[in-house]
């Protein structure tokens, strides 16, 4: 992974890289830690993803990560379509399974 700049504004972390697939592998690796971390708190989790293509490189990574049990998380996106059909192959709930 190649960081191309990494700096703080304020108390946000910036990070810029080089790649599409780097800031995916990243921000999925960083998800992973903080659901891993939540599942050693709790017995359940609900956690809201960006369900989009722009979400690939990162959902791809979070799911490749070890050590996540994804029968104890309640996955919801934030979008949907309206009078979709539940079974539409277009409908986010289909994109996150």
């Amino acid at each position: 992974m190649a960081i191309l700049k990494d700096y703080r504004a304020d108390r946000l972390r910036v990070m810029i890289f080089d790649t599409r697939q780097a800031m995916g592998n990243e921000a999925g690796a960083q998800a992973a830690r903080c659901i891993r971390k939540l599942l050693e708190e709790k017995e359940e989790l609900n956690v809201i993803f960006a369900a989009a293509p722009s979400q690939n490189e990162t959902l791809a990574a979070l799911l490749a990560a070890d050590g996540i049990d994804w029968g104890r998380i309640n996955a919801y996106h934030m979008d949907e379509y309206v009078g979709l059909d539940p079974d539409h192959p277009a409908g986010f709930r289909n994109y996150l399974r």
